[in-house]
């Protein structure tokens, strides 16, 4: 589809939904998302600027484009307003919830474990891989998202971070197939070259040991997000 096409058409969605962050809209076959350069509404304690954010986040993307454009959304439009990317089909989210077989599921979840240690392998950090931030169409993994902050300096632990976040994703969601998901996303990572960083997520959650005291204690309350954190650290603290 040509450029000017895809611009006309996204130029027509945010006249239509002026105060609309996220648009997405079809155009042919394809169908598409804008992405526009306003608050998210979810940092406003952080000191960036809106368009600083914006910026950021496009850096992000073309860098790891560079090094795994199979695994990044090329942008189709840019201009200082906004982005338009191609839609990458359901998030990890959708699929895992959806009535295609375990098998299916955890094949996916082994080959996202083995994307992210791709990513890692050549020095990409994603941030946040949540489930809702990975997408698969057509044996095609997508990574969204790009604009959370890194504020670790330390390379290797942002690596461990990501892989921390992407497993309490998966537990959080409480699955009756819980352990062999986390399984087959583990070996994924693991067998393509993860094996120190899960390492070096078992040190960064000895080193915050309290943390993992203090689910355990809280424990009994059945908090989502406080249950997949002491998930966590029963597998690997």
């Amino acid at each position: 589809m040509e450029e000017e096409e895809i611009r006309r058409m996204a130029e027509q969605m945010i006249r239509e939904n002026p105060k609309k962050r996220i648009i997405s809209f079809k155009l042919g076959d394809e169908k598409y998302w804008i992405k526009r350069k306003l608050s998210n509404g979810r940092n406003q304690l952080v000191k960036y600027s809106v368009e600083k954010e914006f910026y950021y986040e496009i850096a992000r993307m073309t860098i790891a484009g560079q090094a795994h454009p199979e695994l990044i959304a090329p942008i189709e439009v840019l201009t200082s307003d906004y982005m338009v990317t191609k839609d990458g089909g359901p998030t990890l989210k959708k699929w895992l919830d959806s009535r295609e077989t375990e098998w299916e599921k955890e094949n996916l979840l082994e080959e996202t474990g083995q994307a992210l240690a791709s990513l890692h392998a050549s020095g990409i950090v994603h941030g946040r891989p949540a489930l809702r931030d990975i997408t698969w169409k057509d044996g095609k993994l997508t990574f969204l998202d790009w604009e959370n902050r890194l504020y670790s300096q330390d390379k290797e632990e942002q690596k461990a971070i990501d892989f921390l976040l992407l497993m309490q994703g998966v537990y959080r969601e409480n699955y009756d197939e819980e352990k062999d998901r986390i399984r087959a996303l583990m070996r994924g990572y693991k067998e393509n070259g993860g094996e120190e960083t899960i390492e070096e997520a078992r040190r960064f959650l000895k080193k915050h040991s309290l943390i993992g005291w203090l689910t355990q204690k809280l424990s009994p309350f059945r908090m989502k997000d406080i249950d997949s954190v002491r998930k966590l650290y029963d597998l690997l603290g």
